[in-house]
């Protein structure tokens, strides 16, 4: 069984995490990251990132159009050395939150964010 070493949790697993896997790898190059969410509804609703984080990873020279969301589970809390989560603590189940390698990242949502508009000037 291959050891998983980083993990990025966000609630649904097409936006904030998918990206922190992706840039994880390409910038260490390797493929030691892995993401996941935590709403069990999402891969009714979405099998893999929103469009517009597949742009916006493919404009920075990371294709991600081929990865799948994937929900959380105990043993990727157990095989993982650390866990960075990046939605609210709210939103995550016990089994994750009672794990010793928990760090919250307080990062927004860029799900459904119009990249043409980010509020910036």
């Amino acid at each position: 069984m291959k050891i998983e070493k980083i993990l990025f949790v966000c609630y649904g697993n097409v936006g904030r995490s998918q990206m922190a896997e992706a840039y994880y790898n390409h910038f260490t190059k390797s493929t030691k990251a892995i993401s996941a969410g935590t709403d069990p509804t999402t891969p009714e609703r979405y099998s893999k990132p929103g469009l517009e984080i597949i742009k916006v990873m493919k404009e920075e020279g990371i294709d991600i159009s081929k990865k799948k969301v994937k929900m959380i589970n105990v043993n990727m809390v157990r095989n993982s050395k650390k866990i960075y989560i990046l939605c609210k603590q709210e939103l995550c189940p016990n089994f994750l939150l009672d794990s010793n390698k928990v760090v919250f990242w307080n990062i927004m949502d860029p799900h459904k964010m119009d990249i043409n508009n980010t509020g910036s000037t």
